[in-house]
């Protein structure tokens, strides 16, 4: 594996993440790091990319959401995917750039390579090491340079760092419609979360300016859970309303239920919660029209 990737292991360097030819994750951890021999961790992907389509019929979500999710995507707003290791974050991220129309450009960031965006007018960056010869290059620097890169929309694969704060002010900076994940429990934590890599791009900015960016930049956060028994299920779909004094106002419009006393622990109902989200008219300036009594 590592003589196919040019890579070796060393007692200095006793670890490495490559990727095989069929896109493949592979981490080797050796020893002094392990104890007994080499840990060879191997993580496969499927054959193809699921479809929104795909995941209504897996029960990931049901077809009102998934119509919902579309118009969003068209309408060109701004989404947040959160979820723990795992859940299918980067399966639906994959989904949801399959319906951004065909005329516009989209840069996709990523530190590995998981997106497998079909888009014909699409360019995918990827992250470097640092090799003994070249410093590395990070997510951060590389979307400050799809900004040069005249993109209409910006997709971060998952953002880990300082990036996740340049990622804010692309969305708000004309690149409605951009899209990123990141791992966190809850909405309410994702905010939390993404409160804290801002602060490490070291930008000096108050928290409540922090905040003020984010509720500009974000319209949707989407939450994704993991079941005991395995299935993934869209637990929450809600809006980013405002915010009131130093809080992030949100409001849920579609949400799963949990079956009470039902021997399946994932068994439930996909519900809309009644309310109407407040960006209804910038997607028919957009060309995308919902009916209030969609919600009802």
């Amino acid at each position: 594996i590592l003589d196919a990737t040019g890579r070796v292991l060393t007692p200095d360097s006793a670890y490495a993440d490559v990727m095989l030819p069929d896109g493949s994750r592979v981490n080797i951890v050796a020893p002094p790091l392990t104890r007994i021999g080499p840990c060879i961790t191997i993580r496969k992907f499927p054959a193809r990319s699921y479809t929104l389509d795909d995941l209504v019929r897996l029960g990931m979500l049901d077809s009102r959401m998934g119509q919902f999710l579309k118009a969003c995507v068209i309408g060109r707003l701004n989404i947040l995917i959160c979820g723990g290791t795992g859940t299918g974050k980067t399966t639906f991220l994959n989904a949801l750039c399959g319906m951004i129309p065909k005329a516009e450009r989209v840069v996709a960031i990523e530190e590995i390579p998981e997106l497998r965006i079909s888009h014909a007018n699409s360019v995918c960056l990827q992250t470097k090491p640092q090799t003994p010869g070249s410093p590395p290059i990070h997510a951060r620097e590389l979307v400050a340079n799809s900004l040069r890169m005249r993109p209409d929309r910006i997709i971060v694969g998952e953002c880990r760092r300082a990036e996740a704060f340049d990622m804010l002010q692309a969305m708000n900076t004309g690149h409605q419609g951009s899209m990123t994940s990141l791992h966190a429990n809850s909405p309410r934590d994702g905010l939390h979360r993404l409160e804290t890599l801002c602060l490490l791009a070291g930008s000096d900015l108050p928290l409540l300016a922090v905040r003020k960016q984010m509720v500009s930049a974000l319209d949707l956060i989407v939450q994704i859970r993991r079941f005991k028994a395995g299935s993934r299920r869209v637990v929450s779909v809600m809006e980013v309303t405002g915010i009131e004094g130093d809080t992030v106002t949100l409001q849920d419009i579609f949400q799963f239920k949990i079956s009470a006393g039902s021997l399946q622990p994932d068994a439930g109902e996909f519900i809309c919660t009644g309310l109407v989200p407040t960006f209804l008219d910038r997607l028919r300036e957009q060309g995308v029209q919902i009916p209030a009594s969609f919600f009802s």
